[in-house]
């Protein structure tokens, strides 16, 4: 049995990279990832049918369904528009198609469904909330209707947390089970309890694995973020290359980034660096633990979902396909209650800080897409640094099935001794 973690042990095995002078013994050679995975539609189209379909993604807070019958539309992939309703025993989620002619069932993003009944704005069709169709006008004129065959197609819909995820695929694990190597890390944030603080997004002009491979990595500081937290010399507050990273079973992953001497999390933005992650002001999750109050704390949740993590609250980062080029990150905050109508000033200054390191990442993506579509764009060569990377290749071709891949476009898998 492994012993516990331990800040003393993170400390042990950031000094170790630090330390260290080549690449990890043992560990093993990163295969090149095919370039074509960025820009094949035939990979795309795999993607869509294969990956979005079959995994767990997030879908809502709780917080926006107020009352039984209050509804999300949930939009993140093509193909996939799904409508998430508040029941009296809980939640639902059913694809937003009509089963007469495939009309959408609501057409606002929220909103709430009157009579504890779903309705077809195109025809009025009419279904409850177990997705049963029990109105359809003029039925006469409809020959051998039968009504128990023509009801909503069910989606899996199950919490984590105040969090709502949802699964196109009846057969997939439960999400705890899905989630159970990280969901213990992140208890300690209390889930039941936060609330949202914001919501954004940006639209990004490139594929989103390229836009989801900016945030698996720190071996972009230095030079993306020299204006920030990358500053070169002694005003430098990070220190990328004692990363420590884990890798974790169904692609998920975490990454501790140890911050450089008197570059702790602070109240107030520095005059030498311009950056804080803010601490006064915004009530504190009590629960929190010493980790990520002591280092740069991100996970990842496969196959889209990232949140560096801080105990005063922090930003759910979802990376969704537009496009076979073309992407959107949505920035979901959460926080503990702070009980006033307008955002506080504090957490403006934390999102405005924060969105400074977000939009330095952001800069150079649009143009890497232009890259990959060139044909002197072959291969992705990533490093140790960069190898939450590939455990996520990997994670993809799994979850589609490697024979469905042509053989030109998969990635060799070469990381499951590496799994924590």
């Amino acid at each position: 049995m492994s012993k516990p973690e331990t800040i003393e042990t993170l400390r042990a095995r950031i000094a170790y990279e630090k330390a260290r002078t080549g690449y990890p013994e043992g560990f093993p050679a990163l295969p090149e990832i095919p370039a074509q995975r960025y820009v094949s539609p035939k990979f795309y189209q795999l993607e869509l049918t294969r990956l979005w379909q079959k995994t767990w993604l997030y879908a809502a807070h709780k917080e926006q369904f107020p009352e039984v019958g209050s509804y999300v539309a949930f939009d993140g992939v093509p193909g996939m528009p799904i409508i998430v309703v508040r029941t009296d025993d809980g939640f639902a989620a059913f694809y937003n198609t009509c089963a007469h002619r495939g009309g959408c069932l609501v057409t606002e993003k929220e909103g709430h469904c009157p009579g504890k009944r779903l309705v077809c704005g195109y025809h009025a069709w009419t279904y409850d909330f177990e997705g049963k169709l029990i109105g359809v006008p003029d039925q006469r004129d409809f020959a051998n209707l039968d009504k128990s065959k023509r009801g909503l197609t069910r989606v899996r819909c199950e919490a984590w947390g105040n969090w709502l995820f949802i699964n196109a695929d009846p057969e997939a694990s439960p999400l705890a089970d899905y989630v159970r190597r990280i969901a213990p890390q992140l208890e300690q944030f209390d889930l039941d309890s936060l609330v949202l603080i914001d919501r954004y997004s940006y639209d990004c002009a490139c594929n989103w694995k390229i836009l989801m491979d900016a945030f698996a990595e720190n071996y972009h500081f230095v030079s993306v973020h020299r204006g920030t937290v990358g500053l070169p010399g002694p005003k430098c507050a990070v220190e990328h290359r004692g990363t420590v990273m884990a890798l974790y079973e169904n692609g998920h992953s975490r990454n501790i980034l140890p911050w450089n001497d008197g570059f702790e999390p602070r109240e107030s933005a520095s005059e030498e660096t311009g950056f804080s992650m803010g601490m006064g002001g915004i009530a504190d999750i009590e629960t929190v633990g010493p980790i990520p109050r002591t280092f740069i704390t991100a996970f990842t949740c496969f196959p889209n979902l990232t949140t560096p993590v801080y105990a005063n609250g922090f930003p759910l980062l979802l990376f969704w396909p537009t496009g076979i080029n073309t992407s959107r990150m949505d920035v979901v905050w959460m926080g503990m209650p702070h009980g006033e109508a307008q955002l506080p000033d504090a957490w403006k200054e934390k999102i405005a800080q924060f969105n400074v390191i977000l939009d330095e990442d952001l800069t150079y993506l649009p143009s890497v897409q232009k890259s990959a579509e060139s044909p002197a764009f072959r291969s992705v060569l990533v490093n140790y640094q960069e190898r939450r990377i590939y455990h996520a290749h990997e994670q993809i071709d799994r979850v589609i099935g490697p024979d469905l891949i042509p053989p030109h476009l998969r990635v060799e898998p070469v990381l499951a001794g590496a799994i924590e």
